[in-house]
């Protein structure tokens, strides 16, 4: 990731008031306190009147249901009737806006000036990692670094592995073994899943025969050398990391754009699998030693200083066998630093739930906290999605997730089933609560749910 995006208010009460991004960042627009540029006193702005996202050299802008829009170069985005609430006006699926150097954005009273400084040179060109072909305008002018073009993207959506390979195969990394690709000392045997970031491979170890899981993971954007050695060097923090109930991290890896990491295996899947199995929600029973492991192996986490991020039932594996599972958290640090890095590209303001269902709403309106107790409410989130298959949040029809996130309260789970013991649902309740009334770790949400499970 390279450049920065300025911000410049050039019109209204904050005139000359400027912002800068350098990483990955969020800046939410409106009148409610909780905005990062918050205007109280203007009638013409909304209680969350957009929200833009930045990944330094893109930024890209959504109107939130505002009444009276947001115009971006004279083009007016979002907007409601008059008679419609904001609630009523969060149906429309509003689209997102990329913008460029020297764009104007218009708010009530407030006009901003974008500026984007890139840091690359025009004459610079980018080709393609697989197909060599010229993809300089795909890019953009304001990347530059290892790319894969979107045709060689899709093409391979279904199998990054092989991509990786292939990669792999041009640097003369790897050689072939009884007519099979490899990976350094490895075998690939099939495929285990495919996710919004990565997809994940089962592996066998060429000389011990012992099986592991291999996820790989494609950038989106184009990678410079500075971006991709600070997020492998995050990444190498979580190697360390040995717990029961954290998947380990043997090895990993990257060519170009393309990352890869070997995994400790989970015969068992995912706790989102097991869901599926049981009919899309797991009795409490059942649910409460996985969710409890989880807990003690979040709590090993946050005993390291180490944030996840990106808690939800597929982020839970299980190994061992059927009624004797032992859970463990997986993924530890791979979205987060991915994220961060900018290689998922715009996560916020894209048009794919994903993990927004399982995001507390500080990390919208404050995107780069990384604190335990973010963490307690995601994983609060999923112990509310194994118990009841539903979420935390009700979303209306057709409502974005983000706007879901800013608007909507959190029901009590009781509500979603009131057979859940009292107990069980004050822990779960708790720890979807306001940032100061939650619990402020995974070890105090831990000891709250061994309480509660004896009772």
């Amino acid at each position: 990731m390279s450049g920065k995006i300025m911000l410049t208010i050039t019109a209204g009460t904050k005139q000359g008031e400027k912002f800068e991004f350098d990483q990955h960042d969020t800046l939410l627009f409106g009148r409610l306190d909780d905005c990062h540029l918050c205007l109280p006193d203007d009638t013409y702005i909304s209680r969350h009147h957009f929200i833009l996202e930045v990944n330094p050299p893109d930024a890209r802008f959504r109107d939130l249901g505002s009444r009276n829009g947001t115009y971006v170069n004279g083009i007016k985005y979002g907007g409601r009737e008059k008679h419609e609430t904001a609630e009523e006006g969060a149906k429309y699926q509003h689209p997102h806006v990329d913008l460029h150097d020297g764009d104007e954005l218009k708010a009530g009273k407030t006009i901003f000036r974008v500026h984007v400084d890139s840091g690359v040179s025009q004459l610079e060109r980018v080709y393609c990692q697989r197909c060599h072909k010229d993809v300089s305008a795909e890019v953009g002018s304001t990347r530059r670094g290892d790319y894969v073009c979107v045709s060689c993207q899709q093409s391979s959506k279904y199998d990054r592995a092989a991509l990786l390979l292939a990669l792999l195969q041009q640097a003369k990394r790897i050689g072939q073994v009884d007519g099979s690709i490899s990976i350094p000392n490895y075998q690939i045997e099939g495929k285990l899943g495919e996710g919004g970031m990565g997809s994940v491979y089962l592996v066998r170890n060429i000389q011990t025969g012992q099986r592991a899981a291999l996820k790989v993971m494609l950038s989106k954007v184009a990678v410079d050398a500075k971006s991709s050695e600070k997020f492998k060097r995050e990444i190498e923090v979580t190697r360390s990391l040995r717990h029961k109930n954290v998947v380990e991290l043997i090895e990993s890896g990257a060519q170009g754009s393309i990352f890869y990491f070997l995994l400790e295996l989970c015969e068992g899947g995912s706790v989102y699998d097991l869901m599926k199995r049981r009919g899309g929600k797991l009795s409490h029973d059942e649910a409460g030693p996985i969710m409890l492991q989880a807990l003690e192996g979040l709590t090993y986490v946050h005993q390291q200083r180490v944030v996840h991020r990106d808690l939800k039932p597929q982020n839970l594996l299980l190994s061992g066998k059927e009624g004797q599972w032992i859970a463990k958290v997986a993924d530890l640090g791979l979205a987060k630093n991915f994220d961060k890095a900018g290689f998922s590209g715009m996560t916020v303001t894209g048009s794919v739930a994903g993990s927004l269902y399982y995001m507390p709403r500080e990390q919208v309106t404050n995107f780069k906290y990384f604190e335990p107790v973010s963490d307690v409410w995601s994983m609060g989130a999923t112990c509310y999605h194994i118990l009841t298959g539903t979420f935390p949040r009700e979303q209306l029809k057709k409502e974005e997730p983000l706007e879901m996130i800013l608007r909507n309260e959190i029901i009590p789970i009781r509500k979603r089933d009131p057979r859940i013991p009292q107990p069980l649902a004050n822990v779960i309740d708790r720890s979807l609560a306001s940032i100061n009334d939650r619990y402020q770790s995974a070890g105090e949400m831990c000891d709250a749910l061994a309480k509660a499970l004896k009772k």
